[in-house]
Order: C-alpha cells, then structure tokens, then sequence
C-alpha cells in the first residue's frame, strides 16, 4: 500500500462509507445484543444487574482503548494499528460467542471494546490527515449519517437474531462485520501518515505527546464541548426509553418506533449540515446553529413539563428537534477539535473520544443522583447544550493568530499549538 497524499478532500465516498463501517462497530456491538440481556441471564442463571456489566465493561474497553491507540498511531502509522484492532475485535466477537459463563463473556466483551476502539480512534486521524477543516467537516458529518443507520437497524437485526439464533447469533454477527472490515480495510484503507512524521514509542513519549495535547487550550475547548453532546446523547438514549414507556404509557414496539424516528433525525440533521457547508457556511457557525436549537429545545421542553403542558405529541415533537438538531453538530465540532489538534492526530483522535467518554459518563452519573421523572432528561440536554456553547465560544476567544480561523475554515494553521 502506497503512502497517500495529504491533499484536502482526497476521501472518496467508498472510503468514506468503509470509515463509517468501522466506527459504527462499537455501536452495533452495544445495540445489537441490548435486546438479548434477559436471555444472557437466563443462560447463565445470573441477575439482569449482573449482565448489565458486560455493557459497562465494554464502555470501559471504550475508554480505555482510545487511550491505547493514540500513541500506536503515531509510531506506527494508521493502518497496521487498525487492523490489529479489527483482529481483536474479530476475536473478542467469536469469544463471547462461544462464552460458557459470564465471566468469559465479561473478558471477551472487554477485549470486542479494545478492538472497537481502534474503529474510532483510527478512522478520524485519517480524515484529519487527508483533508482541511472544511472536508473535513463534511465527511465527519457523512459518517456520522452512516453510523446512525446502526442505531435504526442494529436493535431489529438483534431481535431478528434472538429469535432464529438466539444471542450468541448476534456475537457471530458482529464477528462477521468486524472481518468484512478488516478484508476490506486490507484492500482500501490508505497509509496517511509518513514514516518522518512518525514518534517514537516508549512512555515518556506518550506521557510528553498527551501532555502537550492537553496544552492546546481550543482543543481541549472544543473537546469538553463534544463531551458534554455525547453526554445529552447518552442521557436520551438511557432516559427515553422509561418517560415513554412509564410515563405516557408507549408500548415498547412503538417506542423502538420513535427512537428509529430519532436517529433518523439525526441524518437529516447531517445531510442539512452538509447542504449548509456546500452553500459557504463554516464548521463553527453550522455548530452553533445546532446546539442552538438543541439548548432551546430543550429548555422549552422542560419548561413545557414543569408548566403541565407537556403532551406525548409536545413531549416527542420538542424532543425530536433536539436531538435531529445534533446532526448539525457532531462532524463539525469533530472537525473543529480535529483541526486544532495539530498534526499529532492519532492523539488527538484518542484524548478526544477518552475525554468524551469520561465528561459523558460524569453527565450521566450527575443525572442519575436526582430524582427521576420526565423533567430531568430536557433539563440535561438544555444544561449540556448550554455547555457546549460556552466552550465553543471560549475556544474562538482564545484562538491565537496563525491557528486555524474557526470562522473562515481557514485551515492554515491546522498545525499551531496555543
């Protein structure tokens, strides 16, 4: 495989649609086995609490893993830590597949999220690579329309699964995915990184290359702005499901209606993202636009429960808006953030999705300490959009001459550090 030319917009739609592929494992991994947890605990004769681990242990192997690809990105370029994360992902697939307890489910659902990691971490540093902010943004926002299409399909590909198969169909399912990835990603996936930009590997390296990433003051802005979104994302995903079925009474084939209604939204909101982008609009004020809405959706929405106005038709319209109104966001601030990453971008891909694991999951633990009830969920979107606002605004403040023009997506000074 040849090293590719970093030349802005030289990601082709197929490339892009492989991209999507990969960062849409960790979410088919999570949605796809959600409806199988009661059979998981019937297999095993454990508790619905004790299977429910083995999502917090993939959302650790999550976490944790990004943190591990950063610096193997850097050394050894994108594509070899990429396969061997799609290699571990493959076998962590076949070992909870073949699991006889749960214990060996917990260590194969482990190491599926250290091999998932790589589908995050990997795909942005390359698109960060081969294009300026401005290409950049729209295929963000391209791949975040096709990984949306997971949420839809991955719960009724489950249920599918559940009953021709039963649950280990599923894992043999996902393991086929990650290895149509991986012949794939043999055959299409370039090297964007030159051999003399590559770092060294040892860990004063690490510690000095995540350090001096942390350093970068509007992309540690704009990184904590994406945490607080993925934050508002996590708390509708966990949250909708009980106000609709509990509190307006929706039986959960309708609900799973809605929520497939919802992610829609979401690739409506890219594909108006990147309509907005082609006709001149920059990343930074297309970001804007949507946390705009999603902050004021979600006010009114709370605002409409407190007052006694808040219907089922208020409830999910208001909703709706809000969360299609992150498809506006999350691949321009990912552009953003990426851009002022500089030209370390495999650890700025990593301490970016690390830290927008870590503030989501605080976002959830604060919501969980209040007392439930359909006021808490638009009152976490409203107080999350707020914060990203404030961050965003904080980034363009503080960015110093020769870094990148948020405003004009001039990509110039992609590389200056703060």
């Amino acid at each position: 495989m040849t090293e590719a030319t970093t030349r802005p917009g030289t990601v082709g739609m197929a490339l892009v649609v492989l991209l999507a592929l990969l960062t849409a494992l960790d979410a088919m991994a999570i949605d796809m086995y959600l409806p199988g947890m009661p059979m998981i605990a019937q297999t095993y004769g454990v508790s619905a609490g004790s299977v429910q681990q083995t999502l917090s242990v993939f959302l650790a192997g999550l976490a944790l893993g990004q943190c591990l690809y950063g610096p193997l990105l850097e050394r050894f370029g994108r594509r070899m830590p990429l396969m061997v994360g799609l290699v571990i992902f493959v076998a962590g697939s076949v070992g909870a597949a073949l699991a006889p307890t749960l214990e060996w489910l917990l260590v194969a659902r482990f190491a599926q999220a250290i091999g998932a990691a790589a589908g995050l971490v990997a795909p942005r540093a390359i698109v960060a690579d081969l294009c300026d902010v401005k290409s950049s943004a729209r295929i963000f926002s391209l791949l975040m329309q096709v990984m949306m299409v997971a949420p839809v399909l991955a719960p009724m590909m489950g249920g599918f699964l559940l009953e021709h198969g039963g649950w280990r169909g599923i894992f043999w399912v996902l393991a086929a995915f990650g290895g149509i990835g991986l012949v794939w990603s043999l055959v299409a996936i370039p090297e964007s990184l030159a051999p003399e930009r590559r770092t060294p590997l040892n860990a004063g390296s690490v510690m000095r290359g995540y350090l001096a990433q942390s350093r970068r003051r509007v992309f540690m802005a704009y990184t904590l702005a994406g945490g607080f979104v993925l934050g508002s994302l996590f708390t509708y995903i966990s949250a909708a499901a009980f106000v609709f079925t509990e509190h307006f009474g929706m039986t959960p084939t309708h609900f799973s209606y809605l929520f497939a209604a919802n992610s829609v939204g979401l690739i409506i909101g890219g594909t108006l993202a990147n309509k907005l982008a082609a006709g001149g609009m920059t990343p930074a004020r297309i970001t804007f636009i949507g946390l705009g809405l999603h902050a004021l959706a979600g006010t009114l929405l709370f605002l409409a429960v407190m007052t006694g106005m808040a219907t089922l038709e208020a409830y999910a319209a208001l909703l709706a808006v809000a969360i299609g109104a992150l498809g506006l966001v999350f691949g321009n601030l990912t552009a953003l953030t990426m851009n002022a990453g500089g030209v370390r971008a495999g650890v700025a891909s990593a301490l970016m999705g690390t830290l927008h694991y870590l503030v989501a999951a605080m976002v959830g633990y604060l919501a969980s300490l209040v007392v439930q009830g359909p006021h808490v969920m638009p009152l976490v979107l409203a107080l999350c959009g707020l914060a990203a606002i404030a961050l965003c605004r904080l980034a363009g403040a503080i960015a110093e001459p020769g870094a990148c023009d948020e405003v004009s997506g001039d990509p110039s000074g992609a590389g200056a550090v703060d």
